[in-house]
């Protein structure tokens, strides 16, 4: 069984999608999932479920959504190969019988910051990104899930900038022109992942529009933070500024 919460929540069982009916459901697995092979206590599922005025039946609320979520896996309740365990004080998904698409991602983040080569990383990074299919724990209205959804949104966003730095080590300027801009659009106070899309277009002969891409940032953080680019971003732009390449490589890489 796999459980995906990159994205809309979703189960694959027998490579076909389960059917989950209701959001009580669905946020009992996607906290479930956030915490996989762990073993999250009841009251952590009534946090999910009503933040901080779970009902007076909320235990056997929470009973309810664990056996209709264990019919629709198609799963005995007493089942001790079940990937949906209850393991006092709560219930948790089995890390051995259960796959989640958010562990994947950890893992081959892991895995790519300790490659020994820029290659191996930028595949690892791609592999993990492909992972997502929009926001994390998508749907779901829950302080916990959004907590969580955070989180991985940071590590996503993390891994777009390594992947982005091995590319640059790489000389793939073509790539990062075409896949940086939708990032930058996403996450447009990151001002690492700027550079490293400024670098990249100045790399590829679009000098002007990397200046463009800084002064749009600029404006953007002035208008909506009230903040100016740090003296790194700044760097990176006065040496594209000055035409050197080199020190634009340079610039970036000190910051």
């Amino acid at each position: 069984m796999r459980v995906c919460v990159l994205g809309p929540i979703e189960v694959i069982r027998d490579s076909r999608p389960a059917s989950l009916s209701g959001p009580g459901q669905r946020t009992v697995l996607a906290a479930l999932a956030a915490e996989h092979g762990s073993v999250v206590p009841v009251t952590r599922l009534f946090e999910a479920l009503w933040g901080d005025a779970p009902p007076p039946t909320a235990r056997t609320k929470v009973q309810s959504h664990v056996c209709a979520l264990r019919l629709a896996l198609g799963q005995e309740v007493h089942d001790a190969n079940s990937p949906l365990l209850t393991i006092r004080p709560g219930y948790v998904l089995s890390a051995d019988r259960a796959s989640v698409d958010a562990t994947e991602f950890a893992d081959l983040t892991a895995r790519a910051r300790r490659a020994d080569n820029a290659a191996t990383t930028a595949r690892m990074l791609g592999e993990a990104l492909a992972l997502w299919r929009g926001p994390a724990f998508a749907g779901l209205d829950s302080p916990v899930l959004r907590a969580a959804g955070r989180l991985l949104d940071e590590q996503r966003a993390l891994a777009v900038e390594a992947k982005a730095v091995a590319d640059l080590a790489l000389g793939r300027y073509d790539d990062m022109v075409a896949e940086l801009p939708a990032w930058v659009a996403s996450y447009p106070f990151r001002e690492r992942l700027r550079a490293l899309l400024m670098v990249a277009l100045h790399q590829h002969g679009c000098r002007a529009d990397a200046l463009r891409l800084y002064q749009a940032g600029q404006q953007r953080m002035h208008r909506e933070l009230g903040l100016e680019p740090s003296s790194r971003l700044r760097s990176v732009y006065h040496a594209i500024l000055a035409d050197t390449r080199t020190a634009a490589h340079e610039a970036h890489a000190s910051a």
